[in-house]
């Protein structure tokens, strides 16, 4: 700032650029100050013309002229130096009525100079106060004193009044007469803040959020703010630059509310501090209202809870609080896109009610639609004079459950994840299991059109508001629970689970006889057996395993007639079904669940009428030919009776050296084990001879072989041994039946058991 002892005619200024100006600008003592841009002249309250400099730049150095009508010019040299403390305005806030310092630092160059202290009045600066060097001086409520031990000279400001707000600039006189020139050290905006009422404490919980409402009653005012106290200044205000509307700051969102005459603050990172919840009267005058800010750790509070429903039913949840806050008002909100919790109490769908158990309360979302899916958080409701706040305790994440899709190995299979309008030109995102925290890792995402993996696929069909994720060649690990999400700012929303069911390709078939029982092995592949569901249930879809149609499961491995066990190192659990009916025919399921994941086997149990066959075969060589030759003997004897025309009656008894000892034989036990679709097909099982060893007389014989006949025969249904009443009582004859319409024979296992002494 130049000044010239002023004359009551007109006066000019330039730059000089080869001893010639620039642009003049002139300027009459009648006129007010003529403004050009950065610089301007005027007449200054000590009736010096003067010409002010404003935000110097290196270009502004160079020679200048005053002058009055072109008469005794005045050049002067301007350089322009750069230096700290004069980058940028320095804002200082006192409290009407209370008393403010502003503070001044010098170089040693300036040590013996005067100190000034001028204040900005539009395009014009009067000097409010000076000092010699090392002295210190009292004009009206402000007082200056120069500390040149310090190089430091301070205005104190006494008795703070609204129209000691503005902006000031410190300076030293560096030329004298008739030109004086000020050079300024640091420019200044003084705030002055007028407190509105006591403090007010609001407090929240860790891991929860604050919504907090500042009412001022100003009409029109200039702009709302929020700040946070630092060692009693706020350093830096955030406004809201429009009304009506969310602005996103940091940790925290502010709302200009212009019908509710308020300032809405949400807090989505809470932290400790006092905060200023103030509006501007003007550029240098505020009102505020001080808010300390607290934030406790309670067992209740900080959860984060994920619950699901079925579109058109009702969902209940349970919400915590701190007891201590019972008498307080409950609150249920729902996050926007903007992350931002709004109050639903009025939507109508929704209800709430307090609970008998302290520090809890319950909400009820009645008629669930996809649109009710997102993050909700529970709170209490304080009020305090014109501050009101909502501490927001408990996050829950609400997901809808759609209709379960089935999927079959090697088959192809479609996951459909509709979603509202809004969310178009949102990235999507398909995951799947436990992912429903905001870092989880996708299965899929999509941020074009389309996406492709190896076997998965993704389109996003904005027209129809939906986005589907297409698996090929389903493999049964693909089972689980899939969700659908989208990218709501940096934070994954999930709304969608569908359950994906694979049922294996292989279908079992099992069969049995009334009144007996039957086994139903079941494979699986979970990594945890021991604590993996497994179970079967009855019904001709495999949708009535959710209708109550299990018959026995890992959790109640014993149902009536129905019991279930595991082989956890063969990977197999057997269900055994005893005292067979007809009616249990039909189709079973046998199911797994691993991780969440459905796994079906398709199981045809065929019941058919009467017992199982069981024939005790004893095949012994020795009795065999005994049976043979005895045979060959009787028809002889007949052959030759028949000849000789013998006409008696009496039977020649057979003496005991005829006789033959039944032998005491090996023999081979046959076991049945494999299960046959074609009823007509007969089954040899449990095949034992007579276990009587008294007779000391048996023959020793050998059995070792039962051979399967090369070419289709009769099966053997029936063979029993008797004794021939016609012959002596120790001998055993046989009778063999033979079904010649049946065409398979089938042999079970062999098993050699040791010889009977």
């Amino acid at each position: 700032m130049l000044s010239l002892q002023s004359l009551k005619h007109l006066k000019y200024f330039c730059k000089l650029a080869e001893d010639d100006c620039e642009k003049e600008m002139y300027f009459s003592a009648q006129e007010d100050p003529v403004n050009g841009g950065r610089f301007s002249l005027y007449e200054n309250t000590q009736e010096y013309f003067t010409m002010l400099l404003r935000e110097l730049n290196p270009q502004d150095a160079g020679v200048y002229r005053l002058a009055w009508e072109n008469r005794w010019p005045q050049e002067i040299k301007l350089k322009v130096q750069k230096d700290a403390c004069c980058v940028k305005p320095v804002t200082v806030t006192g409290h009407l009525s209370k008393e403010v310092s502003i503070s001044c630092d010098y170089a040693e160059e300036h040590k013996l100079k005067w100190k000034y202290l001028f204040k900005l009045k539009g395009h014009s600066a009067d000097m409010v106060i000076y000092t010699l060097p090392g002295r210190n001086y009292r004009k009206n409520n402000f007082y200056i004193f120069d500390n040149e031990h310090s190089n430091l000279f301070t205005v104190k400001i006494h008795d703070l009044k609204e129209v000691d707000g503005g902006g000031y600039f410190c300076g030293t006189q560096t030329g004298e007469y008739p030109i004086k020139v000020f050079s300024t050290i640091k420019t200044v905006h003084l705030h002055v803040a007028d407190k509105v009422q006591s403090s007010v404490r609001v407090t929240g919980f860790l891991g929860g959020r604050i919504m907090m409402k500042c009412r001022h009653p100003l009409e029109n005012p200039k702009a709302r703010f929020l700040c946070r106290e630092l060692e009693g200044e706020c350093p830096e205000k955030t406004y809201t630059n429009v009304q009506n509307e969310w602005q996103q700051n940091g940790g925290f969102s502010l709302y200009d509310d212009t019908s509710g005459k308020s300032l809405m603050v949400f807090f989505r990172n809470l932290t400790e501090g006092t905060y200023r919840c103030g509006v501007d009267v003007s550029d240098f005058t505020e009102q505020y209202r001080e808010v300390n800010v607290e934030v406790k750790e309670d067992p209740c509070c900080g959860k984060i809870i994920s619950q699901a429903g079925y579109i058109g039913e009702t969902l209940t949840i349970s919400c915590e609080h701190p007891p201590t806050l019972r008498a307080s008002l409950k609150h249920f909100c729902k996050e926007d896109e903007n992350l931002i919790c709004q109050d639903i109490r009025a939507a109508g769908k929704y209800s709430l009610s307090d609970h008998s158990q302290p520090g809890l309360f319950t909400v009820t979302i009645s008629n669930l639609t996809l649109s009710d899916a997102g993050v909700y958080w529970c709170g209490v409701e304080t009020s305090e004079g014109h501050i009101s706040y909502t501490s927001l305790t408990i996050r829950v994440q609400i997901s809808i459950i759609s209709s379960k899709v089935i999927g079959h190995e090697g088959d192809a299979v479609e996951i459909r994840c509709p979603y509202d309008s809004k969310y178009k030109q949102n990235s999507k995102h398909v995951c799947k299991d436990e992912c429903c925290t905001e870092h989880s890792d996708s299965l899929i995402a999509q941020r074009t059109t389309q996406n492709k993996t190896e076997r998965f696929s993704v389109h996003d069909d904005i027209t129809a508001g939906v986005f589907s994720v297409n698996i090929s060649r389903v493999k049964a690990e693909d089972a689980g629970r899939y969700w659908c999400g989208v990218e709501a700012g940096d934070v994954l929303m999930n709304y969608l689970s569908t359950e994906l069911q694979v049922v294996r390709k292989e279908v079992l078939q099992v069969f049995g006889r009334e009144t007996l029982s039957v086994s139903i092995e079941c494979s699986y592949r979970g990594e945890s057996p021991e604590s993996d569901g497994k179970f079967l249930c009855m019904g001709q879809q495999l949708a009535s395993c959710d209708k109550g149609g299990v018959k026995v499961s890992s959790e109640k491995n014993r149902t009536g007639r129905f019991s279930l066990s595991n082989d956890a190192p063969a990977g197999v659990f057997t269900v055994t079904i005893t005292d067979l009916r007809e009616e249990d025919s039909g189709t079973y399921w046998c199911g797994e669940e691993s991780l969440g994941s459905s796994i079906y086997t398709e199981v045809h149990l065929h019941v058919s009428n009467g017992p199982a066959p069981s024939v005790i075969i004893t095949v012994c060589v020795c009795v065999a030919l005994l049976l043979i030759g005895g045979a060959t003997l009787i028809f002889f004897k007949l052959k030759h009776k028949r000849t000789q025309g013998s006409s008696s009656s009496n039977r020649t008894d057979i003496t005991n050296s005829d006789r033959v000892s039944p032998a005491a034989c090996d023999y081979e036990e046959v076991n049945h084990s494999g299960q046959y679709p074609d009823s007509d097909t007969s089954v040899y099982m449990n095949t034992s001879p007579s276990t009587n060893s008294s007779d000391k007389n048996k023959a020793v014989c050998i059995y070792s072989t039962v051979q399967l006949p090369k070419d289709e025969g009769p099966a053997y249904a029936t063979v029993s041994f008797q004794k021939n009443p016609d012959s002596p009582s120790n001998l055993l004859v046989s009778t063999v039946a033979f079904i010649k319409e049946e065409s398979a024979t089938e042999y079970a296992t062999v098993k050699h058991r040791p010889r009977l002494e």
